[in-house]
């Protein structure tokens, strides 16, 4: 795991004291299912919300029901000077709305990001093959090392395939490629059927790769994390582990099924889906929790994860907190770092977050949480910030 300050903020610019003139950030969330059509109608909504200029990128993320490189072909004849980038969802939201099934967008004009540039990253011949190939693309589209960005200047989003488990990987080469860059994203769903999901830039895509963003930024940026969990305290370390396929099969030595229930009051057997959302397990980093979530429970005792855990690690079983409030109060304090006022943001939800908020039907109070700054997101397989992490909501927010 790379490590980077909490949070990192870019001075203000000329650039963004001009907001007016170049246009504003703009959320758009639609359910026109027609490449065209939708298109169209977040165009139209990008132009209601104050837009206002030609956007230098705009970042999609729709249903799998939807072609997803249609859709970019779509805006990219409405916006050519733009980059478009996005993948394959669990569900989309924007700060007024909603969906599963749908497309939520954000457009960012040339007043909130001077520059775009964005690269697939294949992983057919390897991961770090891919990633290398693609940095070096970016290398040469802004025409410097990637090494030598400044990282108060420059910010990485990146989506990932969702499936292939290949996610840390990816992100070990990028804390080499690029260093001292912070990316910031999400792995991409497919509405729970787990069969495939896409990531995209203009007119191409991958089921096996990620899209990597670089933003050029005219205006103050941070990062929030936010997973809305408790410690508990019962505490464990990984002693056996299959690390390439996520399966932990000891915790102290003992079965890690039979661990784990110990810690959270149960029979082995009484073990299920529900409590493993209720529990998740979290590294604890200068009391910072980067969680871990269990996912079934394999054969010799083992628990396999959405997330890769190494041997020797210490883990902390968790309970869930208020979702809700936990978001408030990352929100908040990113906006004070942006200045007082976030102007924008990229947020990526984990699908187990999403399936909280479904539960306690608290999808409305959630998107409250981000009334007044332009926003779109999406429901993840997966969350990346520094690393890749589970039940997290991780984000861009800008000023």
């Amino acid at each position: 795991m790379r490590t980077h300050p909490t949070h990192a903020t870019t001075p203000l610019s000329p650039a963004s004291d001009n907001t007016h003139a170049v246009g504003r950030p703009a959320s758009a969330l639609t359910r026109v299912r027609d490449s065209g059509g939708a298109a169209a109608d977040l165009a139209a909504q990008f132009a209601a919300h104050g837009l206002g200029a030609a956007p230098t990128v705009i970042v999609v993320f729709c249903s799998p029901a939807y072609d997803g490189v249609g859709l970019a072909a779509a805006l990219r004849e409405r916006y050519p000077s733009a980059e478009v980038v996005g993948c394959t969802t669990a569900g989309e939201f924007v700060e007024r709305d909603g969906s599963v099934g749908g497309v939520s967008a954000i457009a960012l004009p040339a007043g909130t990001a001077r520059g775009a540039y964005a690269a697939i990253a294949r992983f057919d011949y390897g991961v770090e093959a891919g990633i290398r190939a693609a940095a070096q693309r970016l290398g040469r589209l802004v025409d410097a090392d990637l090494r030598t960005l400044d990282p108060k200047r420059w910010v990485g989003v990146v989506l990932f395939e969702g499936l292939g488990m290949k996610e840390e990987e990816a992100n070990e080469v990028l804390g080499i490629v690029a260093p001292q860059l912070v990316f910031v994203g999400g792995s991409a769903g497919d509405d729970l059927a787990f069969r495939e999901t896409r990531v995209f830039h203009n007119a191409e895509t991958t089921n096996d790769g990620a899209v990597l963003l670089l933003l050029d930024m005219a205006v103050p940026f941070t990062f929030t994390k936010t997973c809305s969990v408790e410690p508990t305290r019962h505490r464990f370390t990984v002693t056996r582990a299959d690390e390439a396929n996520r399966v932990v099969y000891e915790l102290d030595g003992r079965p890690a099924i039979e661990a784990y229930a110990e810690a959270t009051g149960v029979a082995p057997a009484q073990v299920d889906a529900q409590l493993f959302m209720k529990h998740p397990v979290g590294m604890l980093l200068d009391g910072d929790p980067w969680i871990r979530s269990p996912q079934q429970a394999v054969a010799g005792g083992g628990i396999k994860f959405y997330c890769r855990m190494t041997e020797g690690a210490e883990v902390t079983v968790m309970r869930t907190a208020d979702i809700v409030a936990g978001t408030r109060d990352a929100l908040a304090l990113a906006a004070r770092e942006v200045g007082g006022r976030a102007g924008g943001a990229l947020l990526f939800n984990c699908i187990l977050r999403r399936l909280e908020l479904d539960a306690s039907n608290a999808h409305e109070q959630f998107r409250a949480t981000l009334a007044g700054i332009p926003t779109a997101g999406f429901h993840t397989y997966g969350e990346t910030y520094v690393g890749h992490v589970n039940q997290t909501c991780t984000g861009l927010v800008f000023g």
